[in-house]
This record gives C-alpha cells, sequence and structure tokens, in this order.
C-alpha cells in the first residue's frame, strides 16, 4: 500500500482513508522497553500511521465507530519516540442517527423498565454459579460430564441454560408459524441463537456438544413428551408476545413444528472462533448466514465485532471480567441492530444481574457522551470521559499507552504541584490586609456586596504574597 503512493500521478491525488471500527485498528500501543518512552505503536497501527505521514497533507482520516472512547482520550498531537506520530485524537465528530428498525440500549435498559411492555420480559437473569458451569470455573462438584448429560433435561445446575434453549426453539416455531401464515410457498423463516460467555476455545467445544447433546435428548422424545417440557416458555413468551399485540399461535402447533424440526434435523450448532471460519460462514449480504431453520452460535471474539446476525432471538452472554471495558463490552452486544417488532416480542437475553448492571451503566454514560457532543454542533466535540465506580473503564489500556491521562482512586485528591504557603508571621499581616479590603465594602445586612475592579486585582496580588515560590518545591515559573 505504501509503495502505490510513491507513483509520481498518484501521489499528487488528495486520498481519503476510512478505518472502521477504528478504535480497534488504528488505536493500539505495546510495551517496548527498547524504546525512549517504553512504548510503541502495535504492527497495524503503526502501518496506518506510517502511510498517513506518508501523504500528509494530501489526505484526510476518516475514523468510523460506534465505541470513540478510545479516540477521545489520546493526544491532541505530539510525537511517540521523536518519530512523526500521526494524530489519532478527532477533529470533529459526526453523530450518525440509527435508522427506524435499529433496536439499542435504549429498549434494552429503559424500555424494560416499562411494567407489562415488551421490553419488561427480555432480561433472564442467569447465576453466576450456572455461568461458571458453562465455562468450566465452577467451584461445585458439578462438571461438563456423563452424569450431568444424562440429566441435562432436570439438572437444576444449568437451569437458565436450558431455558435459553427451550425458548429459543418455541420463539423460534411462534415466528416461524407468523411469517407462513396462510401463504404455503412464503419463505421459510430462519432464526438465531448466540453463546458467548468465553474466549477459549475448549470452552466453545465444550459448549457446542453441550447444546448439541441437549437437542438431541430432545429429538429422542415423542411429540407428546415434548409439551411438558416447552409449556412453561410458551407461557412466558405469550406473555410478551400479547404485549406487543401480535399474534399467538396455538400450542399444540408450536409443538408439532419443533418435533418436525428436530426430526428433521433443521437445529443446527455451529462452533465459531477463528476469523478465517467466519468468512467462511458470511452470506453475500455480509451477515452471518442462517442455513437451518434453527441456528445455535456458539463463540468468543469473532462474535465480537463486524457481524450482523439477521433474527437474533436469543442472546446468552456470559464474559464476566473484574474491569468492563465499555468499548468491548457493546461491542459484544449483538443483539443491538435491525429487529422487527415481531422478533423483539419473542427475544430473551440471558445475563447475570453483574453484567446487565454493568451494561445498563454504560447505556446511560453512552447517552451522555452522544448528548454532550449533540449541543456543540459547530465542533461537535467530546467534552468529558469518565470513569464509571471501580469496575467500567472507557477502552484498554493498550489504546491508552500514549495518553496523557493521569488516573486516581475514588475519594482520593489531586492537587497542584509545588503547592506552598509562607510561614504565618509572614502571611498574618498580608491577611489582615486582606479582610480590610473586605470588610470596608461588606454589608452586614446583606449576603452579597461589590468592590471595584482594582479593588479584586490587590486581593488576587495579596493572596500571590501568601505563597512561597523557591527550587525547593518546584514551582518557580508556574
Amino acid at each position: 500500500m505504501h509503495e502505490v503512493f510513491k507513483n509520481p500521478i498518484l501521489k499528487t491525488k488528495k486520498v481519503l482513508i476510512i478505518d472502521d471500527e477504528a478504535d480497534m485498528a488504528s488505536v493500539s500501543f505495546v510495551a517496548d522497553k527498547t524504546k525512549e518512552e517504553g512504548i510503541d505503536y502495535a504492527k497495524v497501527a503503526a502501518s496506518i500511521s506510517k502511510l498517513r505521514s506518508d501523504i500528509k497533507g494530501n489526505n484526510s482520516f476518516l475514523q468510523v465507530t460506534a465505541t470513540p472512547y478510545s479516540l477521545y482520550l489520546q493526544p491532541e498531537n505530539g510525537d511517540i519516540n521523536n518519530d512523526e506520530y500521526a494524530p489519532l485524537r478527532p477533529v470533529f465528530t459526526h453523530l450518525l442517527d440509527p435508522h427506524p428498525y435499529y433496536i439499542g440500549g435504549k429498549y434494552y435498559f429503559e424500555n424494560s423498565l416499562v411494567p407489562n411492555s415488551p421490553a419488561s420480559y427480555i432480561h433472564v437473569q442467569v447465576s453466576e454459579d450456572e455461568l461458571g458451569l458453562l465455562n468450566g470455573k465452577s467451584k461445585t462438584k458439578n462438571s461438563y460430564n456423563k452424569k450431568l448429560i444424562d440429566n441435562i433435561l432436570k439438572t437444576k445446575a444449568l437451569e437458565k441454560y436450558r431455558l435459553a434453549i427451550y425458548n429459543f426453539l418455541v420463539g423460534g416455531a411462534i415466528r416461524q408459524i407468523q411469517e407462513k401464515g396462510d401463504d404455503f410457498w412464503a419463505k421459510p423463516y430462519h432464526c438465531a441463537f448466540v453463546l458467548h460467555t468465553s474466549t477459549t476455545k475448549q470452552i466453545h467445544l465444550m459448549q457446542k456438544n453441550l447444546t448439541e447433546d441437549l437437542i438431541l435428548t430432545l429429538a429422542k422424545l415423542k411429540s407428546k413428551e415434548l409439551n411438558n417440557i416447552f409449556l412453561d416458555s410458551y407461557t412466558n413468551l405469550s406473555l410478551s408476545i400479547k404485549a406487543s399485540k401480535t399474534i399467538l399461535p396455538k400450542f399444540q402447533v408450536i409443538i408439532d413444528a419443533i418435533y418436525n424440526a428436530l426430526q428433521n434435523n433443521n437445529v443446527g450448532v455451529v462452533e465459531i472462533n477463528s476469523e478465517n471460519q467466519v468468512a467462511e460462514l458470511l452470506g453475500e449480504d455480509g451477515q452471518l448466514r442462517l442455513d437451518n431453520p434453527f441456528n445455535n452460535f456458539v463463540g468468543g471474539q469473532s462474535l465480537d465485532r463486524g457481524i450482523t446476525i439477521d433474527h437474533l432471538i436469543g442472546f446468552f452472554y456470559g464474559r464476566s471480567p473484574g474491569t468492563f471495558q465499555m468499548d468491548t463490552v457493546l461491542q459484544h452486544s449483538r443483539m443491538y441492530g435491525s429487529r422487527s417488532h415481531e422478533d423483539l416480542a419473542v427475544t430473551r437475553f440471558y445475563a447475570s444481574a453483574r453484567v446487565y448492571e454493568a451494561m445498563r451503566n454504560m447505556h446511560w454514560f453512552d447517552n451522555d457522551l452522544r448528548e454532550n457532543i449533540s449541543k456543540d454542533v459547530k465542533t461537535a466535540t467530546a467534552r468529558f470521559i469518565a470513569k464509571l465506580g471501580s469496575t467500567i473503564i472507557p477502552a484498554g489500556p493498550n489504546k491508552l499507552r500514549a495518553s496523557n491521562l493521569l488516573s486516581f482512586k475514588a475519594y482520593s485528591r489531586l492537587l497542584p504541584i509545588g503547592f506552598q504557603t509562607r510561614s504565618n508571621t509572614d502571611t498574618k499581616p498580608i491577611i489582615a490586609q486582606i479582610d480590610k479590603i473586605i470588610e470596608a465594602k461588606r454589608d452586614p445586612k446583606k449576603p452579597n456586596f461589590i468592590i471595584t475592579k482594582n479593588e479584586a486585582i490587590e486581593i488576587i496580588e495579596n493572596i500571590r504574597n501568601t505563597f512561597a515560590y523557591e527550587d525547593q518545591f518546584g514551582n518557580r515559573g508556574l
């Protein structure tokens, strides 16, 4: 790429560089003790910076991302290790309005607070113990073994995971029947469920096997035996369907549809944990291909960004780090995106109380930031970035190594450098002079009073004379 712009003709052309998911590609630094400042660009970021520097003056750099926090936290200018530094902090910000069918945090964390609304049913709380078991970190005697599999339809250790699969099958069957209606030739409805709790391939394989075993166990049952298994899911989903005023098919029709899907191997389970695998599964429209009427996707980081999943009606999320990085967690939210009114009525989001609360806080933080940007239409620059409590940070450390940020713990203080007053003997007459000026103007009957500009300057100069400026305090020239 760099060699191309050495061409005499191209060298004079104006270039627009667009960095999609900009907070991932062009903002990344690594520790390097051999460098003067102890850090250096990561490989991709270094290549982008060099390209921009090589064609400096003839290019515009457009950064596109839904999570711009690390961009705002970059220094406005400067260099790294005395090398030319291509600035990363945005000069301006332009907010894009979501399309009419976009569903984001407002639905999941604001509309959900309205009692008996379709959104109020969307979150299903999962215990930390169950997430621990699914992630292979359970402290209990339960583990993924033959005994657990033999008891997969009854074990309380996997209650919400099992419910998630049941809800997905019932919800998907409801949507298939709604979409088909009386049209025999209607295109078959395909839906998706995502299980995203870990970044470890070994855990993904275990979860894939677990999901396949559950599906195979269900497929061995007779149609009548499925009635008791799916009744609770049907009852629960009917509440949000009625609240959304969409059509609710009869229970037996749903059972027949699920039974046929199980018998005809129409319930797929796909493990996704590498970029190459994702590319193979993408359709012509750039979305994750839905090869089966019911598609269960199990994976980690490959499901994080840049993938759109159509008809996603079940999202089981269990990534629960000690510290949540806003730009990372919000990108994990594959449940955000284009969602139909009918799909939302059968959609469920499975997460622990801790994760749900963290994501809700991130939603409000993101709202505040966007509102802050929108108030300044001319420059549209960010005015603030904050750390929320002790568990939520805007971005990862590797994106902020070049920043001139200063972090400090809650309830600690940030004081001026070299702040030192003169002795009591020296300051006493100066303070008396300040009091004299104020007392001469103060009206005991009124809380406020007016002083002249010269009197204000005299007070400030007197205050200045109470400070000590010496080399030992490191404050000369301040």
